[in-house]
Protein backbone atom coordinates (compact mmCIF):
# COMPACT_ATOMS: atom_id res chain seq x y z
CA UNK A 1 0.00 0.00 0.00
CA UNK A 2 1.13 3.53 -0.52
CA UNK A 3 -0.09 6.97 0.42
CA UNK A 4 -1.24 9.71 -1.93
CA UNK A 5 2.31 10.56 -2.84
CA UNK A 6 3.76 7.26 -1.72
CA UNK A 7 7.42 8.30 -2.09
CA UNK A 8 10.18 8.47 0.56
CA UNK A 9 11.34 12.02 1.06
CA UNK A 10 14.41 11.59 3.27
CA UNK A 11 17.60 12.42 1.42
CA UNK A 12 19.45 9.53 3.03
CA UNK A 13 16.88 7.07 1.74
CA UNK A 14 17.21 8.44 -1.79
CA UNK A 15 20.99 8.13 -1.58
CA UNK A 16 20.80 4.51 -0.41
CA UNK A 17 18.39 3.76 -3.23
CA UNK A 18 20.76 5.21 -5.79
CA UNK A 19 23.67 3.24 -4.38
CA UNK A 20 21.69 -0.01 -4.53
CA UNK A 21 20.84 0.58 -8.19
CA UNK A 22 24.46 1.27 -9.05
CA UNK A 23 25.55 -1.90 -7.23
CA UNK A 24 23.03 -3.88 -9.24
CA UNK A 25 24.44 -2.39 -12.38
CA UNK A 26 28.01 -3.32 -11.57
CA UNK A 27 26.98 -6.84 -10.58
CA UNK A 28 25.37 -7.17 -13.99
CA UNK A 29 28.58 -5.93 -15.60
CA UNK A 30 26.80 -3.05 -17.25
CA UNK A 31 27.85 0.50 -17.85
CA UNK A 32 24.66 2.36 -17.20
CA UNK A 33 22.90 5.67 -17.40
CA UNK A 34 20.63 5.93 -14.38
CA UNK A 35 17.58 8.09 -15.03
CA UNK A 36 16.68 9.64 -11.70
CA UNK A 37 12.89 9.76 -12.01
CA UNK A 38 12.68 8.89 -8.34
CA UNK A 39 14.61 11.97 -7.26
CA UNK A 40 14.10 15.19 -9.23
CA UNK A 41 16.53 16.85 -6.84
CA UNK A 42 19.47 14.88 -8.24
CA UNK A 43 20.70 15.87 -11.67
CA UNK A 44 21.45 13.26 -14.31
CA UNK A 45 25.06 14.49 -14.48
CA UNK A 46 25.46 13.78 -10.77
CA UNK A 47 23.95 10.32 -11.17
CA UNK A 48 26.15 9.54 -14.14
CA UNK A 49 29.24 10.54 -12.20
CA UNK A 50 28.18 8.42 -9.23
CA UNK A 51 27.72 5.34 -11.41
CA UNK A 52 31.23 5.54 -12.85
CA UNK A 53 29.69 4.86 -16.24
CA UNK A 54 32.04 3.92 -19.04
CA UNK A 55 29.42 4.65 -21.70
CA UNK A 56 30.07 7.70 -23.82
CA UNK A 57 27.24 10.16 -24.18
CA UNK A 58 26.33 10.65 -27.80
CA UNK A 59 25.34 14.00 -29.20
CA UNK A 60 23.45 12.82 -32.25
CA UNK A 61 20.85 10.12 -32.76
CA UNK A 62 22.51 9.38 -36.10
CA UNK A 63 25.64 8.22 -34.25
CA UNK A 64 24.01 5.20 -32.60
CA UNK A 65 25.74 1.93 -33.46
CA UNK A 66 24.88 -0.22 -30.45
CA UNK A 67 21.68 -1.55 -28.93
CA UNK A 68 19.98 0.39 -26.17
CA UNK A 69 19.24 -1.88 -23.21
CA UNK A 70 17.89 -1.11 -19.81
CA UNK A 71 15.73 -2.03 -16.88
CA UNK A 72 12.75 -0.34 -15.31
CA UNK A 73 11.98 -0.54 -11.60
CA UNK A 74 9.21 0.70 -9.35
CA UNK A 75 8.81 1.05 -5.62
CA UNK A 76 6.25 -1.36 -4.18
CA UNK A 77 5.54 -1.46 -0.45
CA UNK A 78 8.93 -0.03 0.43
CA UNK A 79 11.08 -2.14 -1.86
CA UNK A 80 12.47 -2.01 -5.36
CA UNK A 81 10.92 -4.44 -7.84
CA UNK A 82 11.07 -4.86 -11.63
CA UNK A 83 8.37 -3.12 -13.66
CA UNK A 84 7.05 -5.93 -15.83
CA UNK A 85 5.04 -5.12 -18.96
CA UNK A 86 5.89 -1.40 -18.90
CA UNK A 87 5.58 0.19 -22.32
CA UNK A 88 8.88 1.67 -23.50
CA UNK A 89 9.20 3.76 -26.65
CA UNK A 90 11.90 5.57 -28.57
CA UNK A 91 9.33 7.27 -30.78
CA UNK A 92 10.15 4.92 -33.65
CA UNK A 93 9.69 1.58 -31.87
CA UNK A 94 7.63 0.32 -28.94
CA UNK A 95 8.39 -2.64 -26.67
CA UNK A 96 7.20 -3.97 -23.32
CA UNK A 97 9.53 -4.89 -20.50
CA UNK A 98 9.91 -8.53 -19.54
CA UNK A 99 9.36 -9.98 -16.08
CA UNK A 100 12.72 -8.61 -14.94
CA UNK A 101 11.91 -5.10 -16.18
CA UNK A 102 14.34 -5.38 -19.09
CA UNK A 103 13.95 -3.73 -22.51
CA UNK A 104 16.09 -3.50 -25.63
CA UNK A 105 16.16 -1.52 -28.87
CA UNK A 106 18.29 -2.05 -31.96
CA UNK A 107 20.49 0.86 -33.14
CA UNK A 108 18.14 1.71 -36.00
CA UNK A 109 15.24 1.99 -33.52
CA UNK A 110 17.01 4.60 -31.39
CA UNK A 111 16.21 8.30 -31.66
CA UNK A 112 17.90 9.83 -28.63
CA UNK A 113 14.58 9.86 -26.76
CA UNK A 114 12.97 7.41 -24.37
CA UNK A 115 9.50 7.26 -22.84
CA UNK A 116 8.10 4.82 -20.31
CA UNK A 117 4.45 4.30 -19.43
CA UNK A 118 3.42 2.06 -16.54
CA UNK A 119 -0.06 2.34 -14.98
CA UNK A 120 0.11 3.76 -11.47
CA UNK A 121 3.40 5.59 -12.05
CA UNK A 122 4.59 8.85 -13.53
CA UNK A 123 5.20 8.90 -17.26
CA UNK A 124 8.90 9.31 -18.03
CA UNK A 125 9.96 11.13 -21.21
CA UNK A 126 13.51 12.35 -21.69
CA UNK A 127 16.59 12.30 -23.92
CA UNK A 128 18.76 9.21 -23.59
CA UNK A 129 22.06 8.92 -25.45
CA UNK A 130 23.77 6.23 -23.38
CA UNK A 131 23.69 2.60 -24.43
CA UNK A 132 22.30 1.27 -21.17
CA UNK A 133 19.92 2.71 -18.63
CA UNK A 134 18.18 2.02 -15.36
CA UNK A 135 14.94 3.87 -14.65
CA UNK A 136 13.08 4.01 -11.35
CA UNK A 137 9.47 5.15 -11.63
CA UNK A 138 7.70 7.26 -9.04
CA UNK A 139 4.20 6.17 -8.09
CA UNK A 140 1.26 8.32 -9.10
CA UNK A 141 -2.18 8.69 -7.54
CA UNK A 142 -4.07 11.23 -9.62
CA UNK A 143 -6.15 13.85 -7.78
CA UNK A 144 -7.70 15.72 -10.68
CA UNK A 145 -10.35 18.22 -11.61
CA UNK A 146 -11.86 18.80 -15.04
CA UNK A 147 -11.64 22.12 -16.90
CA UNK A 148 -13.90 22.35 -19.98
CA UNK A 149 -13.02 23.60 -23.46
CA UNK A 150 -14.85 26.91 -23.10
CA UNK A 151 -13.19 27.89 -19.82
CA UNK A 152 -9.60 26.68 -19.98
CA UNK A 153 -8.48 29.65 -22.09
CA UNK A 154 -9.64 32.18 -19.48
CA UNK A 155 -6.76 33.71 -17.45
CA UNK A 156 -8.83 33.72 -14.25
CA UNK A 157 -9.55 30.00 -14.58
CA UNK A 158 -5.91 29.22 -15.23
CA UNK A 159 -4.87 31.26 -12.18
CA UNK A 160 -7.46 29.42 -10.07
CA UNK A 161 -6.11 26.05 -11.21
CA UNK A 162 -2.56 27.13 -10.38
CA UNK A 163 -3.74 28.08 -6.90
CA UNK A 164 -5.18 24.59 -6.34
CA UNK A 165 -1.87 23.09 -7.46
CA UNK A 166 0.17 25.42 -5.27
CA UNK A 167 -1.91 24.43 -2.24
CA UNK A 168 -1.44 20.73 -3.11
CA UNK A 169 -5.18 20.18 -3.42
CA UNK A 170 -4.68 18.65 -6.86
CA UNK A 171 -1.74 17.09 -8.67
CA UNK A 172 -3.44 16.60 -12.03
CA UNK A 173 -5.87 18.31 -14.41
CA UNK A 174 -8.14 17.07 -17.18
CA UNK A 175 -8.34 19.60 -20.00
CA UNK A 176 -10.43 19.34 -23.15
CA UNK A 177 -8.41 18.99 -26.33
CA UNK A 178 -11.47 18.16 -28.48
CA UNK A 179 -15.00 18.90 -27.28
CA UNK A 180 -18.50 17.61 -27.97
CA UNK A 181 -18.99 20.05 -30.85
CA UNK A 182 -15.90 18.64 -32.56
CA UNK A 183 -13.76 21.73 -31.90
CA UNK A 184 -10.05 21.03 -31.49
CA UNK A 185 -7.46 23.32 -29.97
CA UNK A 186 -4.78 24.28 -32.48
CA UNK A 187 -2.09 22.50 -30.45
CA UNK A 188 -3.64 19.23 -31.69
CA UNK A 189 -5.03 20.33 -35.04
CA UNK A 190 -4.26 17.81 -37.79
CA UNK A 191 -4.61 18.53 -41.51
CA UNK A 192 -8.13 17.07 -41.42
CA UNK A 193 -9.07 19.25 -38.45
CA UNK A 194 -7.91 22.27 -40.43
CA UNK A 195 -9.72 21.09 -43.55
CA UNK A 196 -13.11 20.96 -41.83
CA UNK A 197 -12.64 24.22 -39.95
CA UNK A 198 -12.63 22.62 -36.50
CA UNK A 199 -9.40 24.20 -35.22
CA UNK A 200 -9.59 26.79 -32.46
CA UNK A 201 -6.81 29.03 -31.18
CA UNK A 202 -4.93 27.20 -28.44
CA UNK A 203 -1.73 29.10 -27.75
CA UNK A 204 -2.92 30.11 -24.27
CA UNK A 205 -3.76 26.48 -23.53
CA UNK A 206 -0.28 25.43 -24.62
CA UNK A 207 1.28 28.01 -22.30
CA UNK A 208 -0.97 26.90 -19.43
CA UNK A 209 -0.06 23.25 -19.92
CA UNK A 210 3.63 24.11 -20.07
CA UNK A 211 3.32 26.01 -16.79
CA UNK A 212 1.65 23.01 -15.17
CA UNK A 213 4.36 20.71 -16.44
CA UNK A 214 6.97 22.93 -14.78
CA UNK A 215 5.16 22.33 -11.48
CA UNK A 216 5.11 18.57 -11.93
CA UNK A 217 1.38 18.40 -12.62
CA UNK A 218 0.10 15.32 -14.45
CA UNK A 219 -1.75 16.61 -17.51
CA UNK A 220 -4.61 14.65 -19.05
CA UNK A 221 -5.97 15.68 -22.45
CA UNK A 222 -9.64 14.77 -22.93
CA UNK A 223 -10.67 13.93 -26.49
CA UNK A 224 -14.42 13.60 -27.09
CA UNK A 225 -14.39 10.85 -29.67
CA UNK A 226 -17.32 9.53 -31.66
CA UNK A 227 -19.82 12.13 -30.46
CA UNK A 228 -18.84 14.91 -32.84
CA UNK A 229 -20.80 17.86 -34.15
CA UNK A 230 -18.42 18.58 -37.04
CA UNK A 231 -16.54 15.64 -38.59
CA UNK A 232 -19.61 13.51 -39.49
CA UNK A 233 -21.15 16.39 -41.46
CA UNK A 234 -18.07 16.55 -43.68
CA UNK A 235 -17.49 12.82 -44.02
CA UNK A 236 -20.95 11.30 -44.04
CA UNK A 237 -19.68 7.88 -45.09
CA UNK A 238 -17.80 7.77 -41.78
CA UNK A 239 -20.86 8.75 -39.73
CA UNK A 240 -23.68 6.86 -38.06
CA UNK A 241 -27.05 6.99 -39.81
CA UNK A 242 -30.77 6.89 -39.09
CA UNK A 243 -33.23 4.48 -40.64
CA UNK A 244 -33.84 6.80 -43.61
CA UNK A 245 -30.13 6.92 -44.44
CA UNK A 246 -29.52 10.44 -43.15
CA UNK A 247 -27.17 11.41 -40.36
CA UNK A 248 -28.13 9.99 -36.97
CA UNK A 249 -28.99 12.79 -34.53
CA UNK A 250 -29.02 11.90 -30.84
CA UNK A 251 -31.18 13.27 -28.03
CA UNK A 252 -28.73 16.17 -27.56
CA UNK A 253 -28.99 17.13 -31.23
CA UNK A 254 -25.49 15.91 -32.09
CA UNK A 255 -24.11 13.74 -34.86
CA UNK A 256 -21.83 10.74 -34.34
CA UNK A 257 -18.81 9.35 -36.16
CA UNK A 258 -18.85 5.61 -36.71
CA UNK A 259 -16.60 3.44 -34.58
CA UNK A 260 -16.87 0.85 -37.36
CA UNK A 261 -14.99 3.11 -39.78
CA UNK A 262 -11.19 3.09 -39.76
CA UNK A 263 -11.08 6.67 -40.99
CA UNK A 264 -13.17 7.92 -38.06
CA UNK A 265 -11.03 6.03 -35.57
CA UNK A 266 -7.82 7.29 -37.15
CA UNK A 267 -9.05 10.89 -37.09
CA UNK A 268 -9.35 10.81 -33.29
CA UNK A 269 -6.11 8.90 -32.79
CA UNK A 270 -4.19 11.46 -34.83
CA UNK A 271 -5.59 14.28 -32.69
CA UNK A 272 -4.34 12.47 -29.59
CA UNK A 273 -0.88 11.98 -31.08
CA UNK A 274 -0.74 15.65 -32.10
CA UNK A 275 -1.45 16.66 -28.48
CA UNK A 276 1.15 14.30 -27.00
CA UNK A 277 3.80 16.98 -26.47
CA UNK A 278 1.49 18.84 -24.10
CA UNK A 279 0.11 16.04 -21.90
CA UNK A 280 1.11 12.86 -20.12
CA UNK A 281 -2.13 11.07 -20.96
CA UNK A 282 -4.83 11.10 -23.62
CA UNK A 283 -8.28 10.27 -22.34
CA UNK A 284 -10.98 9.31 -24.83
CA UNK A 285 -14.56 10.12 -23.84
CA UNK A 286 -17.75 9.18 -25.70
CA UNK A 287 -15.74 6.26 -26.95
CA UNK A 288 -18.83 4.22 -27.63
CA UNK A 289 -21.93 3.91 -29.76
CA UNK A 290 -25.04 5.94 -28.89
CA UNK A 291 -27.67 4.19 -26.78
CA UNK A 292 -30.70 5.97 -28.29
CA UNK A 293 -33.15 4.33 -30.65
CA UNK A 294 -33.26 5.08 -34.36
CA UNK A 295 -29.73 3.98 -35.21
CA UNK A 296 -29.58 2.11 -38.53
CA UNK A 297 -26.27 0.42 -37.70
CA UNK A 298 -27.90 -1.31 -34.76
CA UNK A 299 -30.10 -3.36 -37.10
CA UNK A 300 -27.29 -5.35 -38.68
CA UNK A 301 -24.68 -5.31 -35.91
CA UNK A 302 -24.49 -7.68 -32.95
CA UNK A 303 -23.11 -7.07 -29.48
CA UNK A 304 -19.95 -8.86 -30.59
CA UNK A 305 -19.63 -6.45 -33.52
CA UNK A 306 -20.06 -3.43 -31.27
CA UNK A 307 -17.54 -4.63 -28.72
CA UNK A 308 -15.07 -5.55 -31.45
CA UNK A 309 -15.23 -2.03 -32.92
CA UNK A 310 -14.57 -0.23 -29.62
CA UNK A 311 -11.90 -2.72 -28.59
CA UNK A 312 -10.23 -2.33 -31.98
CA UNK A 313 -10.10 1.41 -31.40
CA UNK A 314 -8.49 0.79 -28.00
CA UNK A 315 -5.82 -1.36 -29.62
CA UNK A 316 -5.11 1.16 -32.38
CA UNK A 317 -5.02 4.11 -29.97
CA UNK A 318 -2.78 2.20 -27.57
CA UNK A 319 -0.22 1.41 -30.24
CA UNK A 320 -0.08 4.96 -31.61
CA UNK A 321 -0.14 6.85 -28.32
CA UNK A 322 2.25 4.60 -26.41
CA UNK A 323 4.64 4.98 -29.34
CA UNK A 324 4.23 8.76 -28.89
CA UNK A 325 5.09 8.39 -25.20
CA UNK A 326 1.77 9.05 -23.46
CA UNK A 327 -0.62 6.98 -21.36
CA UNK A 328 -4.09 6.11 -22.68
CA UNK A 329 -7.42 5.94 -20.87
CA UNK A 330 -11.08 5.46 -21.81
CA UNK A 331 -14.17 6.78 -20.05
CA UNK A 332 -16.80 4.08 -19.66
CA UNK A 333 -20.39 3.86 -18.49
CA UNK A 334 -20.45 2.62 -14.91
CA UNK A 335 -23.38 0.32 -15.66
CA UNK A 336 -21.25 -1.66 -18.14
CA UNK A 337 -19.27 -3.00 -15.16
CA UNK A 338 -22.33 -4.41 -13.42
CA UNK A 339 -24.83 -5.24 -16.17
CA UNK A 340 -23.11 -8.26 -17.68
CA UNK A 341 -23.42 -6.91 -21.25
CA UNK A 342 -22.40 -3.91 -23.34
CA UNK A 343 -25.68 -2.04 -22.86
CA UNK A 344 -25.82 -1.47 -26.60
CA UNK A 345 -22.77 0.84 -26.68
CA UNK A 346 -19.88 -1.53 -27.38
CA UNK A 347 -17.87 -1.10 -24.18
CA UNK A 348 -16.31 -4.17 -22.56
CA UNK A 349 -14.03 -3.63 -19.58
CA UNK A 350 -12.42 -7.02 -20.16
CA UNK A 351 -11.55 -6.15 -23.75
CA UNK A 352 -10.35 -2.63 -23.00
CA UNK A 353 -8.10 -3.71 -20.11
CA UNK A 354 -5.78 -5.48 -22.56
CA UNK A 355 -4.80 -2.22 -24.22
CA UNK A 356 -5.30 0.71 -21.85
CA UNK A 357 -3.45 2.14 -18.88
CA UNK A 358 -6.54 3.42 -17.09
CA UNK A 359 -10.24 2.66 -17.28
CA UNK A 360 -12.38 5.51 -15.96
CA UNK A 361 -15.96 4.47 -15.21
CA UNK A 362 -18.35 7.37 -14.74
CA UNK A 363 -19.83 6.23 -11.44
CA UNK A 364 -21.87 9.33 -10.59
CA UNK A 365 -24.51 8.30 -8.03
CA UNK A 366 -27.08 10.49 -9.81
CA UNK A 367 -26.61 8.40 -12.93
CA UNK A 368 -28.32 5.38 -11.37
CA UNK A 369 -32.06 4.89 -11.49
CA UNK A 370 -34.17 4.12 -8.41
CA UNK A 371 -33.62 0.55 -7.27
CA UNK A 372 -30.21 0.18 -8.92
CA UNK A 373 -27.50 -1.67 -6.99
CA UNK A 374 -30.03 -2.43 -4.25
CA UNK A 375 -30.70 1.20 -3.30
CA UNK A 376 -34.14 2.78 -3.46
CA UNK A 377 -32.50 6.12 -4.28
CA UNK A 378 -28.81 5.68 -5.25
CA UNK A 379 -27.84 9.40 -5.03
CA UNK A 380 -28.51 9.21 -1.29
CA UNK A 381 -25.71 6.62 -0.94
CA UNK A 382 -22.69 8.09 -2.73
CA UNK A 383 -20.02 6.02 -0.99
CA UNK A 384 -21.62 2.57 -1.33
CA UNK A 385 -22.70 3.20 -4.93
CA UNK A 386 -19.17 4.14 -5.95
CA UNK A 387 -17.61 1.28 -4.00
CA UNK A 388 -19.81 -1.33 -5.67
CA UNK A 389 -19.10 -0.01 -9.14
CA UNK A 390 -15.37 0.52 -8.74
CA UNK A 391 -14.96 -2.95 -7.23
CA UNK A 392 -16.87 -4.47 -10.14
CA UNK A 393 -14.68 -2.63 -12.64
CA UNK A 394 -11.47 -3.67 -10.88
CA UNK A 395 -12.62 -7.30 -10.82
CA UNK A 396 -13.34 -7.24 -14.56
CA UNK A 397 -10.12 -5.46 -15.55
CA UNK A 398 -7.52 -7.14 -13.35
CA UNK A 399 -7.41 -10.62 -15.00
CA UNK A 400 -7.14 -9.21 -18.51
CA UNK A 401 -4.32 -6.65 -18.51
CA UNK A 402 -2.39 -4.05 -16.56
CA UNK A 403 -5.04 -1.30 -16.73
CA UNK A 404 -5.92 0.35 -13.43
CA UNK A 405 -9.28 1.84 -12.50
CA UNK A 406 -9.48 5.59 -11.90
CA UNK A 407 -13.12 6.77 -11.85
CA UNK A 408 -14.95 9.96 -12.57
CA UNK A 409 -16.73 11.12 -9.41
CA UNK A 410 -19.70 13.44 -8.90
CA UNK A 411 -18.92 16.94 -7.63
CA UNK A 412 -22.23 18.48 -8.67
CA UNK A 413 -25.69 18.43 -7.16
CA UNK A 414 -28.06 15.53 -7.72
CA UNK A 415 -30.24 15.97 -10.81
CA UNK A 416 -32.77 13.25 -10.02
CA UNK A 417 -36.16 13.68 -8.33
CA UNK A 418 -34.97 14.59 -4.83
CA UNK A 419 -32.30 17.04 -5.99
CA UNK A 420 -29.91 16.22 -3.15
CA UNK A 421 -27.14 18.71 -2.52
CA UNK A 422 -23.63 17.38 -2.91
CA UNK A 423 -21.02 19.02 -0.72
CA UNK A 424 -17.67 17.92 0.72
CA UNK A 425 -19.21 15.06 2.72
CA UNK A 426 -20.73 13.42 -0.33
CA UNK A 427 -17.66 14.00 -2.50
CA UNK A 428 -15.25 12.68 0.12
CA UNK A 429 -17.42 9.59 0.59
CA UNK A 430 -16.92 8.79 -3.10
CA UNK A 431 -13.16 9.36 -2.99
CA UNK A 432 -12.75 7.21 0.12
CA UNK A 433 -14.89 4.48 -1.43
CA UNK A 434 -12.69 4.51 -4.53
CA UNK A 435 -9.57 3.91 -2.43
CA UNK A 436 -11.29 1.17 -0.45
CA UNK A 437 -12.51 -0.56 -3.62
CA UNK A 438 -9.07 -0.86 -5.21
CA UNK A 439 -9.20 2.16 -7.51
CA UNK A 440 -6.14 4.32 -8.00
CA UNK A 441 -6.83 8.04 -7.88
CA UNK A 442 -9.88 9.98 -9.00
CA UNK A 443 -11.16 12.77 -11.21
CA UNK A 444 -13.90 15.17 -10.14
CA UNK A 445 -16.49 16.35 -12.66
CA UNK A 446 -18.15 19.74 -12.39
CA UNK A 447 -18.12 21.87 -15.55
CA UNK A 448 -19.13 24.89 -13.43
CA UNK A 449 -15.80 24.52 -11.55
CA UNK A 450 -17.41 24.71 -8.10
CA UNK A 451 -15.26 21.94 -6.69
CA UNK A 452 -15.40 20.99 -3.02
CA UNK A 453 -11.98 21.99 -1.75
CA UNK A 454 -12.43 20.36 1.65
CA UNK A 455 -12.96 17.00 -0.07
CA UNK A 456 -9.75 17.54 -2.03
CA UNK A 457 -7.91 18.31 1.21
CA UNK A 458 -9.34 15.23 2.92
CA UNK A 459 -8.16 13.06 0.04
CA UNK A 460 -4.59 13.69 1.14
CA UNK A 461 -5.14 11.44 4.17
CA UNK A 462 -6.12 8.35 2.18
CA UNK A 463 -4.01 5.33 1.31
CA UNK A 464 -4.29 3.41 -1.96
CA UNK A 465 -3.55 -0.23 -2.70
CA UNK A 466 -4.04 -0.96 -6.40
CA UNK A 467 -1.69 -3.93 -6.49
CA UNK A 468 -2.96 -5.83 -3.46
Amino acid sequence: MFSHDGWPTAAIFRLLTLISIVILAFIAGASLRVVGAEDPGVSESQIGAASGSESTALTSAAAFSRNLTGRVYVWDQGRLRPAAQARVSTGSALVRTDSSGRFEFAPEQRTGNLSIVQPGYDVVRRPIYYDQSVVVLRNLVVRAIYIPFGLVTEPAVQAWAHDLVDRNLINAVVVDIKDEAGQVFSIAATSTVEQIGASREGSSVAAFLDELQAKGVYRIGRVVTFLDGTYPRWFTDNALHNFAGGLFIDSMGSTWSSAYKLEARTYNIEIGVAAADYVEEIQYDYVRLPYENGLRERLDRTEADRVAAITQFAQEASEALHLAGVAVSFDTFGVVSTAGNDQGIGQSVEGLAQHLDYISPMVYPSGWHAGSLGFAYPPAHPGPVVKINVEATVDLARPHGTALVRPWLQDFHDYQARGLRYHSEQVHAQIAATAEAGGIGFMLWDPSLKYEELALEQALTLTWSPFS
